[in-house]
């Protein structure tokens, strides 16, 4: 069983990180009664911990699309390629049309993205689509029609 194509992505947009990374500076003060409250400092600490360990996964194989949303997804999810009807490389909007990044359920459907604008839009036979955000869209599409065909 060999693996077409293989893809983890973070988040990497550098926005994201100068918000989340002043969460432990803004955590710190000031008090005034100039105690540091240890709880506030936890959590300014986990929130870009937290973030830092979100990855999308992708896997294509004879076997199927593969994914992973960790650590949300502790293994990873399988579409078999006979659930899948058709597949499109394509740009999108994640703001509009699912509401930002992250796992999402949109006007268009679901989507898992971290990052950017492009993807591969898979549509199911059963009805559903689901949007798997990419930094290599086209190849993952060309992985997915090596397998399909």
């Amino acid at each position: 069983m060999s693996t077409q194509f293989e893809e983890k992505q973070k988040f990497n947009q550098w926005w994201l990180w100068v918000i989340l990374l002043s969460f432990p500076i803004i955590s710190v003060g000031p008090f005034d009664d100039n105690e540091i409250n240890g709880y506030y400092v936890l959590i300014g600490l986990a929130i870009p911990l937290l973030f830092y360990l979100f990855e999308l996964r992708i896997k294509v194989n004879e076997d199927g699309f593969h994914y992973q949303f960790f650590p949300f997804h502790l293994k990873f999810h399988t579409i078999k390629m006979d659930e899948i009807e058709s597949f499109k490389a394509m740009e999108y909007s994640p703001l509009k049309e699912y509401g930002g990044w992250g796992i999402k359920y949109g006007f268009k459907g679901k989507a898992y993205n971290v990052s950017g604008n492009k993807g591969v839009k898979v549509f199911l036979k059963n009805g559903a689509n689901i949007m798997f955000g990419s930094q290599k869209h086209k190849e993952l599409e060309k992985s997915l029609k090596v397998v399909r065909y």
